[in-house]
């Protein structure tokens, strides 16, 4: 597999958007994928394989290594008899993307990585581990000092407001640990709050601890107005959910040297596409989230899941 691999360069993307959207990145893949440049329907998401023309070498839905490997061998085998203009990089102007949500990224802001997994009995079991997922979290430069209490002194206290508080709730303490889910609306959340304490303060760093409660519960009505997730399967469910974590602060940089949050709880109900069937309000799901600041690599710069109803003034949406 590690072998194989060498031959590829791994990338991922959201396939509805590049089924459904006007901008020219998603025009080509269509082009490439279907023949045609007008949006495509249903789900093609799946595993590709695609010469840097942009030709399509080979295509399937699986999760299943032996296939993956497969279709590898495949591709490879339709990339030897291509000539050589078809292997040489497409003409940027062709498929260059006029709107990408990574565009938005807040390099001076505060941007975690939340890890999510299930909770099982048996835990002690490698094989009952249960699934897990990973998002990342965006705040803006402009939104750090509401992380900090007005005086950086022992003791001094603060609660995120609201907006910030149930970014979080909304998008982020979600149940799409074993399959997909959507985000909650405003009228969800029952509790969304997020409390910061200086704990110590030593030299350039403040030492902060936070908590912060959890509760969310959505009849199953869709409250977002015209946006992808209008078409996504929307039924009861709900959370509740507990965080304790520390920061450090720095004021020099005027930035987070650390920040290490654990959030527990419980489940239920869902999109039918999540895997929670038979997990009730009365028979929940134990689950958690961990969330520290992220790294510098390429992969870190992927968008929040829900970057595109975050509702934020510094995200401009696709035509702005």
């Amino acid at each position: 597999m590690v072998e194989k691999a060498r031959n590829f360069v791994p990338a991922t993307d959201e396939v509805w958007r590049l089924q459904r959207h006007p901008d020219r990145e998603c025009q080509f893949f269509r082009q490439q994928v279907a023949g045609r440049r007008t949006p495509i329907g249903g789900s093609w998401q799946g595993l590709y394989i695609f010469s840097p023309s942009g030709k399509l070498l080979a295509r399937q839905n699986t999760l299943q290594a032996d296939k993956a490997l497969q279709l590898m061998d495949k591709g490879l085998e339709a990339w030897r008899p291509l000539p050589e203009e078809e292997r040489n990089p497409a003409e940027p102007e062709l498929y260059l993307p006029d709107h990408r949500w990574e565009l938005f990224y807040p390099g001076k802001g505060l941007v975690l990585t939340s890890t999510s997994r299930d909770f099982p009995a048996g835990m002690d079991d490698p094989q009952k581990r249960g699934r897990w997922n990973r998002d990342h979290i965006w705040f803006h430069d402009s939104e750090l000092a509401e992380w900090l209490p007005p005086k950086l002194e022992v003791g001094e206290s603060t609660e995120l407001p609201k907006s910030l508080a149930l970014r979080l709730a909304r998008f982020h303490v979600v149940d799409n640990i074993s399959g997909q889910e959507g985000p909650f609306s405003d009228q969800d959340i029952k509790k969304a709050e997020i409390r910061v304490k200086v704990d110590r303060v030593e030299k350039d760093q403040v030492h902060l601890l936070i908590t912060g409660d959890f509760v969310t519960k959505s009849d199953g009505v869709y409250k977002l107005g015209e946006t992808d997730w209008k078409h996504f399967p929307s039924r009861t469910r709900g959370v509740n959910a507990t965080m304790h974590g520390t920061a450090i602060w720095n004021p020099a940089k005027q930035g987070f040297d650390r920040f290490d949050a654990i959030l527990t709880g419980t489940v239920w109900g869902g999109s039918g596409l999540n895997g929670r069937r038979g997990v009730t309000e009365s028979k929940p799901a134990k689950v958690a989230w961990w969330m520290e600041l992220s790294g510098d690599q390429p992969a870190d710069r992927l968008p929040p899941a829900f970057v595109d109803v975050y509702g934020a003034d510094w995200i401009l949406p696709p035509g702005s």
